[in-house]
């Protein structure tokens, strides 16, 4: 599954069905996701000052080709840049593309005034639930310093902490205790975006993508408010 895939099911609200998206922000830590699916996969490249540079553009998953259709036309731009182009309409279509898999269930209703109302929910919520619980274990178990008992991340765990955390979204996996608490986890997630505080199994190249997306992320000016109310529809 990929970490878009994967970030979908952590942002979606069992009980509207919709996506989460505070100020925007859901949608831009879908599109820091995809990015890092790019990247991990080979299509998507860095050249200095992290400008994003098309690489091989023949994918093999539709949603990386539905990724790729989109910066089409728009690279070479930067990380942050791309990812504040994708969060416009990115959401909308990753969950097409999950429904398709069959990893979603598309629900209609409509209103009397026959409005459409679209709410999607998991197929097999243990999904989500495993996902949530695997990234929960991590940062309860998050320390100062890396440690042969710190847990080893791979680029997938590591790439999902580097987006939420960037977004600050780690309340899609569990509520810190305290402000200070959330503070920790989001310093430790920037360090975890790095390369640092942890044990790594991740690539330098993917690395670099880490850090300009997590760099994107906090640096990402505010949703439009058309693209936030495009990103909420869904």
């Amino acid at each position: 599954m990929l970490l878009a895939e994967e970030l979908t099911l952590l942002a979606l609200d069992p009980q509207s069905g919709k996506l989460r998206n505070p100020d925007g922000r859901g949608a831009r830590a879908l599109a820091g996701a995809l990015l890092l699916d790019l990247a991990h996969a080979g299509h998507v490249a860095l050249e200095p000052g992290d400008i994003l540079v098309l690489a091989d553009t023949s994918p093999r998953q539709p949603l990386l080709g539905s990724g790729l259709s989109l910066l089409t036309g728009q690279v070479p731009l930067s990380v942050r840049d791309a990812v504040h182009h994708l969060a416009a309409t990115l959401p909308e279509t990753v969950l097409g593309s999950m429904a398709t898999r069959g990893l979603l269930r598309r629900e209609e209703s409509r209103t009397v005034v026959l409005k459409i109302h679209v709410r999607w929910h998991p197929t097999a919520p243990a999904m989500s639930d495993a996902v949530r619980a695997d990234l929960a274990s991590i940062l309860d178990s998050a320390g100062p310093e890396a440690s042969s008992s710190a847990p080893v991340l791979g680029r997938r765990e590591a790439g999902l902490l580097t987006v939420l955390g960037g977004a600050d979204l780690l309340d899609f996996v569990e509520t810190p205790t305290d402000a200070a608490a959330a503070a920790r986890q989001r310093s430790w997630c920037a360090d975890v975006a790095q390369g640092q505080r942890c044990l790594h199994s991740v690539a330098d190249d993917v690395l670099a993508f880490q850090r300009a997306v997590h760099a994107g992320l906090t640096s990402a000016p505010a949703a439009h408010p058309a693209s936030e109310q495009r990103a909420a529809a869904v």
